[in-house]
């Protein structure tokens, strides 16, 4: 299956088709067994102000920790590589990975693989995404996003434009995707992952936070970092910034 397929395509690829027997059968249909259990007292949103929807005060602020997961490698240029590098030896099969792979801060870095709940919660949203999108806009699971000349990440799901320019699996400048969409699977990815989206200028990020049963969306991004920052549970909708009228239940499933 080639990298970045449609929605209605087979979701098991590209960092998914690599995962343990039991991972990569997942569907959006799945069980979201290991999901984490909110306790009560959890909705009363201490961080992020009262009411449904609640927009944080403050900025969104992160650190430089680094990237979770396995590094692959580096370029010859100081121990870094710049993404046009990394692109061409990623084609060039240099990377064990392949298409999984990304770069942060010119290191290859390998995220960790999904969980079966995991899976089943970026194609959930995905599914009920694709009807509403009317050809305004197109879905690609793990596109490749150009962060900056050594940073590129590769979202769970990324609402692209559906500009002719860019064929299927092609990467493209941060600035360019409409909302980027991860798993938070370990806490110091935030930390990592959220300031490369910012400095890429990528203006929607969702967060999908299984073990909380919340979602993070940042936007507004400025200076390497985002200034506005809401929790949406369960039940609630939401909708890319830049397509009017889309809302969906991101956490559907839960």
């Amino acid at each position: 299956m080639p990298q970045g397929a449609g929605v209605g395509a087979t979701c098991t690829q590209d960092r998914w088709a690599t995962a343990p027997e039991g991972d990569a059968r997942s569907s959006a249909s799945a069980h979201p067994r290991g999901m984490g259990r909110r306790r009560s007292g959890e909705r009363d949103r201490r961080s992020v102000g009262e009411g449904r929807g609640a927009r944080a005060h403050g900025d969104a602020r992160d650190g430089p920790a680094r990237a979770p997961g396995r590094s692959a490698g580096a370029g010859a240029q100081g121990g870094r590589t710049s993404v046009a590098e990394f692109l061409a030896r990623q084609r060039a099969g240099a990377w064990p990975a392949g298409p999984r792979a990304e770069l942060i801060e010119g290191r290859v870095e390998v995220p960790p693989l999904p969980r079966p709940a995991e899976v089943a919660a970026v194609v959930g949203l995905a599914s009920r995404l694709e009807p509403l999108l009317l050809g305004r806009a197109v879905l690609e699971f793990l596109p490749g996003l150009r962060l900056s000349r050594q940073d590129l990440l590769r979202p769970d799901l990324a609402l692209l434009d559906a500009s002719p320019r860019f064929g299927r699996g092609a990467t493209r400048p941060g600035s360019e995707a409409l909302l980027a969409v991860d798993v938070l699977r370990l806490p110091a990815s935030k930390d990592v992952r959220l300031p490369l989206y910012a400095k890429g200028l990528v203006g929607d990020v969702w967060l999908l936070d299984l073990e909380n049963a919340w979602v993070e969306v940042y936007r507004a991004p400025a200076a390497g970092r985002y200034r506005s920052r809401t929790l949406w549970y369960p039940g609630e909708t939401v909708g890319p910034a830049a397509l009017e009228g889309v809302r969906v239940e991101v956490l559907a499933s839960l």
